[in-house]
């Protein structure tokens, strides 16, 4: 009887597909999280608007060839699934669509909504965001990558170097280097923020990021975040 008990509690983990959408609403760029489940249903998500970074939750309603969904002060997201023709003629779903189309609905209000798939990653549900990089909250590890963002974007030098992991790899034009200490990156700052990569960094969003090899990518991969901070700068 033990061996027995003891095998029925021995059961998979119960996970989700996260899959992280990025968009906008009328004019404002937002960020969308949406939990699927085994059922391919929708059993939680959030979203958030890119001036502040604040998770919104999200309930479902209706699901089908489209969605409802259902914000915390009256709005509602009506979505449909948008495919990029390689479907084959099958049925849009979360497993084959590109993204997603619709509106924003609160009272008299309606916007147009489009949101693209950046990335999906199976996970437990309630499972820390960055696990894979740091032992800190993901709210202290995003707030730190946040700070450095707005830094750079401000040009504010001092305040950014204070969330660099030192030596700094910069990649630019099929070369790489080292930058060893805050002096050197405030001596080369104009050469590794230059235009396009402040464009970059505009275009990031420090929410909701990607994780791979220990590490969470801002935007296209424009910055390399480790647990002490920026540890790659790629300059498009």
């Amino acid at each position: 009887m033990v061996i027995a008990g003891g095998a029925a509690r021995v059961q998979a983990a119960v996970t989700v597909n996260r899959i992280v959408y990025t968009g906008t609403v009328g004019q404002e760029r937002i960020g969308m999280v949406l939990q699927i489940d085994a059922s391919d249903k929708i059993a939680g998500g959030h979203f958030f608007y890119a001036k502040d970074f604040k998770d919104i939750p999200l309930k479902a309603g209706t699901q089908g060839t489209g969605m409802i969904l259902y914000g915390p002060e009256g709005g509602q997201f009506a979505l449909r699934f948008k495919g990029n023709g390689s479907e084959g003629g099958k049925p849009l779903g979360f497993n084959n669509s590109v993204g997603l189309d619709g509106r924003w609905m609160k009272g008299a209000s309606s916007y147009p909504v489009t949101l693209r798939v950046e990335f999906a990653k199976q996970v437990t549900p309630n499972s820390r965001w960055y696990e894979d990089v740091t032992s800190e909250s993901d709210s202290a590890f995003e707030a730190k990558v946040q700070n450095f963002y707005s830094a750079v974007l401000k040009g504010d030098k001092a305040a950014a170097a204070g969330f660099v992991d030192f030596p700094l790899q910069v990649n630019a034009s099929g070369k790489s280097t080292r930058i060893a200490s805050a002096a050197q990156l405030l001596t080369q700052w104009e050469q590794i923020f230059t235009p396009a990569c402040l464009d970059a960094f505009r275009n990031a969003m420090p929410h909701d990021m990607f994780v791979r090899n220990g590490q969470a990518m801002l935007g296209d991969g424009v910055a390399w975040f480790g647990a002490k901070g920026v540890q790659t700068i790629n300059v498009p």
